[in-house]
């Protein structure tokens, strides 16, 4: 999740073991757990092989019919982390 982007609460249930671990990590690195479950996330679709630019892209889109998310599913499965490169930048003077 990008900076300024309205978080929500959840409740999740953890083996003890992991919550001693994310506390030892949150004091090593001064990172709160909810940011470091975050990057957490990101890693492991990284990790697992998911695309990641699926992920993303459809956090960021509305619900649509079955038929419109089937065929928008096997466009960004397409996808590489390569099609997302920035290829160049251009400053507009307004």
């Amino acid at each position: 999740m990008s900076k300024g982007t309205k978080k929500s609460r959840h409740n999740i249930n953890l083996d003890p073991s992991v919550w001693l671990i994310l506390n030892e990590i949150k004091r090593l690195t001064g990172e709160s757990i909810s940011q470091i479950l975050e990057k957490a996330t990101w890693e492991y679709l990284k990790v697992k092989g998911f695309n990641r630019a699926y992920f993303k892209l459809m956090l960021a889109s509305e619900p649509c019919s079955d038929e419109e998310n089937e065929e928008l599913t096997k466009i960004l499965d397409s996808l590489t982390e390569k099609d997302l490169e920035i290829a160049r930048t251009q400053e507009i003077d307004l």
